[in-house]
Order: structure tokens, then sequence, then C-alpha cells
């Protein structure tokens, strides 16, 4: 919260801490009656009083820097007044470097209301016996800053709570969906109290264990961290696109191959931090994926980022058309693809197995086929008709499973294809001619009268002899 010069009745109602309030409402009080030497006076008073109280808070949740400064606090005697004035003097220290209650640019400005108070509350030995006598905005300058870097707001957390949240993130435990990431990090015990320099630190320790760290990143784990960057965007998005536009790059430049190839999966689940890639980057990322094996490729989910990714779509194309028909369809059928469709089809036509037509129709065609338009599927009919095999065989209609991919096929496409009765009663008759009939296509052909029902032959009476 950002309050205005001018709404000091406002400003008033937002601090937290009772005994910091009463302070500063005898600020204000002194401020408008122009007491600006007592204004200024009370309200280092009331920033004094604030760090006190929000030390003892943090250590009642545990933070140890805040029970160390606590028993500090304790160990002062009321008539040891030296120790109560080398406390006070570190106050600001503690709050920036320790605690991190404010920043750095906060703690200068807020030395400057120490130093004013100082003059303010000793007397100067000037030649001409003046005084120091602060201007009306000075005074009124200090109390605005004192409520916005400190009274009106919780005692934020800074490095301990940071490291608290990474190990957080890293457990089994915490989501991998980013809406119940986003409500465990939002509370008011997590993101929702720290300072914009945690939240940074914060981002940087995940995109770091992601590029950097040489211990394996699984899956689960990924998603985990992706959905927490998701949280961080949304309660941040000025410190999320600052952290993303200035570290991403140099991780990525300082990663290993091994480490690079994270990007995969990684941008699987954030794709818009593509577009803060380098170049330079880039071309190491084309070169991963030339030199990646089949294997590699469906292990780090490459084929997945060519339905979002068109700068890497190309690359996959180029690399999946140099590999033979076996590990093209490996490679597809990890992630199947509609811009994969003519690809798979034209693999589906050229089996050579049995097996590999029944893998090939189940794992790359009916994840896909609700988009096949009349050409597509008029492409596998007479693909499967047309097939060979090795050995002058045909290895799609001759395979034993392989009716109840064109079963599956049939109910796929009901709703795509403009020309599905036609399409599937010419498939019908075609392989009928040719001595093949497939019971589940059959029955589902007949139910939608796309075929008469079968015939049976009915026994002549004549032939029974009683």
């Amino acid at each position: 919260m950002r309050l205005h010069l001018s709404n000091l009745d406002e400003l008033i109602q937002n601090v937290r801490n009772v005994h910091a309030k009463n302070y500063l409402n005898e600020s204000i009080a002194a401020y408008r009656t122009g007491a600006y030497r007592a204004s200024l006076i009370t309200t280092w008073i009331a920033v004094c009083v604030d760090i006190i109280e929000k030390i003892r808070e943090l250590s009642l949740s545990e933070d140890p820097a805040a029970k160390k400064w606590e028993q500090q606090l304790d160990k002062i005697q009321p008539n040891d007044p030296r120790a109560m004035l080398d406390f006070e003097r570190d106050l600001l220290n503690i709050a920036c470097d320790e605690l991190q209650l404010i920043s750095t640019i906060e703690k200068s400005h807020l030395e400057r209301l120490k130093d004013d108070r100082n003059i303010c509350a000793h007397p100067t030995f000037s030649d001409d016996g003046s005084q120091f006598s602060p201007p009306a905005e000075l005074a009124l300058a200090y109390i605005v800053q004192s409520a916005n870097y400190l009274l009106v707001h919780p005692p934020v957390k800074g490095k301990v709570i940071v490291q608290r949240l990474y190990e957080l993130i890293n457990e089994p435990s915490f989501p991998e969906d980013e809406e119940k990431a986003f409500t465990l990090l939002s509370s008011e015990n997590n993101l929702g109290r720290v300072k914009d320099s945690g939240v940074r630190n914060l981002a940087i320790l995940i995109l770091k264990r992601i590029f950097r760290d040489e211990t394996g990143v699984s899956q689960e784990l990924l998603n985990r961290l992706s959905a927490s960057l998701s949280a961080i965007q949304r309660l941040y998005p000025e410190i999320y696109a600052e952290v993303v536009s200035n570290k991403l790059v140099g991780m990525l430049s300082e990663a290993n191959d091994t480490r690079l190839k994270r990007i995969f999966p990684f941008l699987s689940l954030r794709n818009e931090l593509w577009s803060k890639v380098e170049h330079a980057e880039r071309v190491r990322i084309e070169g991963l994926i030339n030199a990646m094996s089949p294997e590699e490729i469906s292990k780090y989910q490459v084929t997945r980022l060519v339905d979002i990714n068109a700068d890497i779509r190309n690359q996959v194309f180029e690399k999946i058309d140099r590999l033979n028909n076996v590990e093209k369809a490996k490679v597809i059928a990890g992630y199947p693809s509609v811009f994969f469709k003519d690809r798979s089809i034209l693999l589906f036509s050229e089996s050579l197995s049995f097996d590999s037509a029944e893998f090939r129709g189940n794992q790359l065609l009916l994840p896909i086929s609700s988009t096949f338009n009349d050409k597509d599927l008029e492409n596998v009919f007479n693909g499967a008709i047309d097939n060979t095999g090795s050995y002058g065989i045909n290895q799609v209609l001759n395979a034993g499973a392989i009716g109840a991919f064109f079963s599956g096929l049939y109910t796929e496409t009901k709703a795509a294809p403009l020309s599905h009765r036609e399409l599937w009663k010419n498939f019908w008759e075609k392989i009928s001619e040719k001595g093949f009939s497939y019971k589940a296509l059959r029955e589902k052909l007949t139910e939608d009268q796309y075929i008469d029902p079968e015939v049976e032959n009915e026994e002549d009476d004549d032939d029974i002899p009683f």
C-alpha cells in the first residue's frame, strides 16, 4: 500500500502495531500544529518501536535471525542506556540486512530520518546560535516514508522463508496443478508476506534448479517448479518478467548439453518463455535436436512442442524425416500430433508386419483421427488396401487385431468427414471383395444402416429325413 501525502487520517488507521500507531499519531498531531522538530523525533521513535515489535513477531514464527536479535534485546537492562543506544543504532541494519524488512534504498531514506532526528533532539553549537528547523514538507515526507516502508506492513519474511518455500516446492506434496500452487503460494504465510527481493531470489533459485543443477529433474518436479513460476508470475508479474529477461538467457548459455535439453519439457509447460531465448541459444537448441537419438527425443518430450512452437516444429520435422520408419513411428507415438498426420498415415500404409500395422494404427492414427477430413480417411483406406508388406502379403488387412482399430477409427471419425457414410461403405465393399470381414466394424456399420445386415443361410427342411 502506498499512501499519498495528504491521506494522514487514512495512514494512521492502517498502521498495524498499536504502539507504533500511538507514536505516529503524536507525530501527525505535532506536524499539524507546526511542531516539526517534535514530529520528526516522534516519527523516528515510531520506526524504532515498529522494528522492535516486528522482531518479536518474527521470532514467534521461528525466524532464527529474529530470535537472535530478540535475545539481544532481552539482555538490555533498563539502567543501561548505552546498550539501548547501541541497539537503536543498529536497528536499520537489522531491518535491512538481517530481516529484509526494508530495502537498501528504503534504509538510506530512513537513515536520513535518523540523522535529522539526532540534529533535532540535540542542541547545535553554531556561531549564530540558530537551531535546525525542519521544513513542513520534510516532516511530512518522513511520516509518509516511515508508514509506506514499515508501519503499515506486516513483518515480511526474507532469506529464511525463501529457503523454506524453495524446499517446499521440491517436496512431493507440493501441487503440480498451477491453480493449487497459486492458492498455496499466495497465502500470507508464504509469498503473500515476502519482500520483492525475496520473490526475485525464489524465482532465480527455481530457474537455477532447472538449468544449473547437475541433479536430474523428474517430470513431477518440473511440473512443480513450473507451477511455482506461474504463481510468481500472477502475484508479481513485473518481478517475474525481470528475472526471466535477465537471468534465463545467461543460464541457458552456461548450461552444458545435458542441462540444456531440459529446455524441451520446460517449454512444453512455459512456451511463452521461448521469446526470451536469444538467437545464439536457438542455434544450440537446433543442434541438440539434430544430434538427439530417437530415444532422447521421446525422453525429453521434444515432439510435444510441435503443437505450440512453430520454430521447433520445423526442426523436429527435419529430424524425423531423416529417421527410418521404425524410428519415426516410435518418436511420433510418444506424442501423436495432428501436425504429424500425413506422416502417420504414410507410416501406417507402409507397415511391414502385422504388429507394426496394429501399433501404428492404434498409437499414431487413433489419437488424432477425430481431426481427419475426407481426404485423410480416404488415404488411410487406400493405404490399408494397397499395402503389400515385405513379401507381397497385405500386413494391414491380415493383422489379427486390426478389426478393433477400424472399429475405433469408425467411431472417432463419425463427426468429422463430410462423406463419412460413402467412404466407409466403399471401404467395406472393397475389403469384402478381398475376403476380409471384421465383426466389430460390421456391427457398427449395420447399426448405423451403412450396410445391410448379414443374411444367415436358412436350412432346407426337405433335407431332414424325419
